[in-house]
């Protein structure tokens, strides 16, 4: 077999496969093989015919689909791999039947999508801007306030509602004077101001009381659900209760029921919060740093990906959704529009700038490693089940644990990622940190 790649483009080639006549020979024997199982004639069991009678009845021309097809299976493979490409897709095969005969080599072609070479931007030297990891009083305020409002107590009260306050209400909706399903409810709690309602219900029960009988006139978005977008409601809606927020003060006994380890006071628990703080903007620094430097490289790099690659992927991406919408029996709309995707239009765009996106990636991470030798050794893959385990060599259940972790991973993708590691530790070694300015 000899082959010849002709590019076709940045994102396509077609490959022409010389195969010779012992090859299809070969392929022709396997073919009857297969074929002369599935013979019923007169005088042969199933199997047992002689291939010089089958080739007087049938002649070679019935065994070529077959024969073909064995070509293709070994001889694909191989050209795909002798040409250094990477399909995405089926490739389109072509070659002249009226060539085909006993004894003679023929040749096809394969065009096909693949993988396209990386257009690599610069990735030593780049300037980043790390983030602070500063904790400012301001940082330590709204952790408490967290705090604070998940102990808050809603306490019913006689005056008018205002924003913020959570009503308890019975209210059915109405188009054109008929209810719609869907838009019944009873002793429904809702906050006012929690955007969580059409827009305009929670504005007009601004200023309702305890026990009050309203109605609530409002127009559906244009992205709603097909049935009700766009239309005008009216929603009768029946008070039953007017609660208000009141949130509790920072004090030893709450802190002492919020059951911290060695912090039982007020200057404890802010000595805490501070720490606890100054470890996540640590954390958050440092995948800053590292996906700054990723983002970077790659917006300086450029690949031409074949859109059947990109459809492929988007695909994978409409199906996920809809096992998602089946298993919370729903429309797939619906739980688009839980996720605040207005459509699947939407959504399939925000699928294929995400392919092209991590596609890109890992072109641009692959091709610093090829640059730059990049490789794992089976010292460091070890290393890296250890820590994928959470386990110290010492540790008595080391062995249990990273026998477990080798089940989910194999030692390839584990690779890899030791291989990711020492990329980034290379862009963040060549890196060039602009200080931030203290706030």
């Amino acid at each position: 077999m000899s082959i010849n790649v002709e590019r076709l483009s940045e994102n396509s080639v077609k490959i022409n496969v010389e195969v010779s006549a012992e090859q299809f020979d070969k392929a022709l024997d396997k073919a009857f093989e297969k074929v002369v199982k599935e013979v019923k004639a007169d005088g042969f069991r199933p199997g047992k015919m002689p291939k010089t009678i089958f080739i007087q009845r049938y002649g070679w021309n019935a065994l070529y689909q077959d024969a073909l097809q064995f070509v293709f299976e070994e001889t694909y493979p191989k050209a795909v791999m002798e040409a250094k490409v990477y399909p995405t897709d089926e490739p389109k095969v072509d070659l002249d039947y009226t060539s085909l005969e006993k004894g003679k080599g023929f040749s096809y072609t394969a065009e096909v999508d693949v993988w396209p070479e990386v257009h690599l931007g610069q990735y030593k030297g780049i300037k980043v801007k790390p983030l602070s990891t500063r904790v400012l009083k301001k940082d330590v305020d709204e952790a408490v306030k967290k705090v604070l409002d998940s102990k808050v107590e809603n306490v019913i009260k006689d005056t008018p509602a205002e924003k913020g306050d959570t009503v308890v209400i019975d209210f059915e909706g109405f188009v054109d004077g008929v209810a719609f399903e869907g838009g019944k409810a009873e002793n429904y709690t809702l906050e006012l101001g929690s955007k969580t309602f059409i827009p305009g219900f929670e504005d007009q029960l601004i200023g309702v009381k305890s026990e009050d009988e309203v109605n609530v006139n409002v127009t559906f978005p244009k992205d709603y659900h097909e049935s009700l977008a766009g239309k005008d409601a009216t929603f009768k809606v029946k008070v039953h209760e007017v609660k208000s927020k009141v949130y509790p003060e920072l004090t030893d006994d709450l802190v002492k029921e919020l059951e911290i380890a060695n912090v039982d006071n007020v200057n404890a628990y802010i000595d805490y919060v501070k720490a606890d703080l100054k470890k996540q903007k640590e954390q958050d620094a440092k995948s800053h740093l590292v996906n700054s430097l990723i983002e970077t490289v790659c917006a300086s790099s450029y690949a031409e990906f074949p859109q059947s690659l990109i459809n492929s992927e988007v695909e994978n991406q409409v199906k996920r959704i809809e096992e998602q919408a089946k298993q919370y029996k729903m429309p797939v709309e619906v739980l688009l529009q839980y996720s605040g995707i207005a459509s699947m239009d939407d959504f399939k765009k925000s699928a294929e700038d995400y392919a092209r996106k991590s596609f890109l990636q890992e072109l641009v991470l692959d091709k610093i490693m090829e640059l730059e030798n990049i490789n794992a050794t089976d010292e460091e893959i070890e290393t890296e089940y250890q820590k994928i385990a959470g386990v110290q060599k010492d540790d008595p259940d080391a062995s249990k644990k990273i026998a477990e972790v080798k089940k989910q991973y194999r030692a390839n993708q584990v690779a890899y990622q030791v291989k990711v590691n020492k990329v980034i530790d290379l862009l963040k070694a060549n890196a060039i940190t602009k200080t931030q300015k203290a706030e």
